[in-house]
């Protein structure tokens, strides 16, 4: 006999309410038929005048940006300054086609064409005035200020009639508008029709939404909110075996992908790519934590060791970076086999390395003994490939107590130490202020 494969839901909320959903669906497929006729409606009255709206109105700004620029020329000449005449005389006429081709767009505006006849006679007007009508014969090009006056308002009053022209294309997109309120009327009669429709399936949701919904939903979100807090350890337990179980698996899957993600971040925020060690965030997060108030470490003394690799350029040069970065990984071994367990060692970044040294219970500073180690641990020969390299170190010690200045200060006395080891023969540390 064939035994069905048991299964994780023991029942399941689609099929519970899909009789519910069929019911709905056929109320929104009215309301929607009925919405997006109405809509549909509305839309193209609104496109169709917004689309003459914009040949009505492109053309008028064309035309008002060619006469403005026309106009400066016009200044041009009548301030004898050299001017094109044959360009200045085609300009007229590329702005007589533009009169002829706004006033050949159908507009709703019945007056556009009279107006826009009205503004072409007061551009000519002006311009023969001014002396700058070209026509068939050339233009005038000699110095005439006394007319500048009068040219520029004539050609500010044309400007005008276009920007009232513009206007009234505006006024005519809003009388292209049609009325909504019957379809309005009609689009609430289908939304009614639609809430009567979905009175019964509400019931329904409402009865078993409590028992089906809300209790799992709040256990969701209550986590959800425990991640968003930080609690990225935090897990659901699966009390349901429907598609609200499925989901809360979903959950506790990407909980526990955000908190290895989390853990990763962190441990790359506050540690060197290349020798696990920490990196300088984590090296003034340390330095800053030990005299922050209510930690309890205020008052206990430490030392920072500011170390760097002799002419560690001619490592790169002689064994290219892959080497010199083979050097920096067993440095940063022999340096943490050095120091204390309550010592922290971090790499600042190219072949700069840092050692935050806590001194001794009785008070004694411990950098100088950390040095020797370090020291010593360069005795035996460094193996890249097939090469021995021997290498040496400068360090540069400051001491912090708990008055001492902020961590960038500190890490600017060691490193001042530091560079007068490498100026004193290197191979040695020197202390700061000593």
């Amino acid at each position: 006999m064939n035994t069905a494969p048991a299964t994780l839901r023991s029942y399941s909320l689609r099929r519970e309410w899909s009789r519910a959903f069929t019911l709905m669906l056929l109320a929104l497929l009215v309301g929607a038929v009925v919405t997006i006729v109405g809509v549909r409606f509305v839309v193209n009255q609104m496109e169709g005048a917004a689309s003459r709206l914009q040949a009505e109105y492109a053309g008028v700004a064309a035309l008002a940006e060619a006469l403005e620029s026309h106009e400066q020329r016009g200044h041009q000449v009548l301030s004898a300054m050299p001017v094109n005449a044959q360009a200045f005389a085609s300009e007229q006429r590329t702005i007589e086609l533009l009169f002829e081709e706004a006033a050949a767009v159908e507009a709703a505006d019945s007056g556009r064409p009279q107006a826009l006849a009205q503004a072409r006679k007061d551009w000519q007007l002006a311009l023969d005035k001014a002396g700058l009508w070209a026509g068939e014969a050339p233009v005038r090009t000699g110095g005439n200020m006394a007319g500048v006056p009068a040219f520029a308002a004539a050609s500010s009053n044309v400007r005008t009639q276009l920007a009232a022209i513009q206007k009234e294309s505006l006024r005519a997109l809003d009388r292209g508008l049609v009325d909504t309120h019957d379809m309005e009327n009609l689009l609430a009669g289908g939304r009614v029709a639609l809430f009567l429709g979905v009175i019964g399936a509400t019931l329904y949701f409402r009865r078993r939404m409590t028992m089906d919904l809300k209790r799992p939903l709040d256990t969701l979100r209550t986590g959800v909110l425990k991640l968003q807090a930080g609690d990225y350890s935090h897990r659901l337990t699966v009390a349901r075996h429907d598609e609200l179980g499925d989901v809360t698996l979903a959950f506790n899957g990407m909980a526990a992908a955000l908190q290895d993600s989390h853990t990763t971040l962190t441990y790359r925020a506050t540690h060197d790519e290349l020798t696990g060690l920490g990196n300088r965030a984590a090296l003034a997060e340390r330095l800053a934590a030990a005299f922050e108030p209510g930690t309890g470490l205020r008052t206990r003394h430490e030392g920072l060791l500011f170390i760097d690799i002799d002419d560690f350029k001619d490592v790169n040069d002689s064994l290219g970076h892959a080497g010199g970065d083979a050097l920096l990984v067993q440095l940063a071994h022999r340096l943490q086999a050095s120091v204390r367990r309550q010592d922290l060692v971090a790499r600042l970044g190219g072949d700069e390395f840092a050692v935050v040294v806590v001194d001794h219970d009785d008070g004694t500073p411990a950098t100088g003994p950390v040095a020797e180690r370090i020291y010593q641990s360069l005795s035996e020969p460094f193996v890249i490939g097939e090469r021995s390299l021997r290498v040496s170190l400068s360090m540069g010690v400051a001491p912090r107590i708990a008055d001492a200045a902020d961590v960038t200060e500190l890490l600017r006395q060691a490193d001042s130490a530091m560079y007068r080891a490498k100026q004193g023969g290197k191979a040695k540390y020197e202390v700061h202020g000593g």
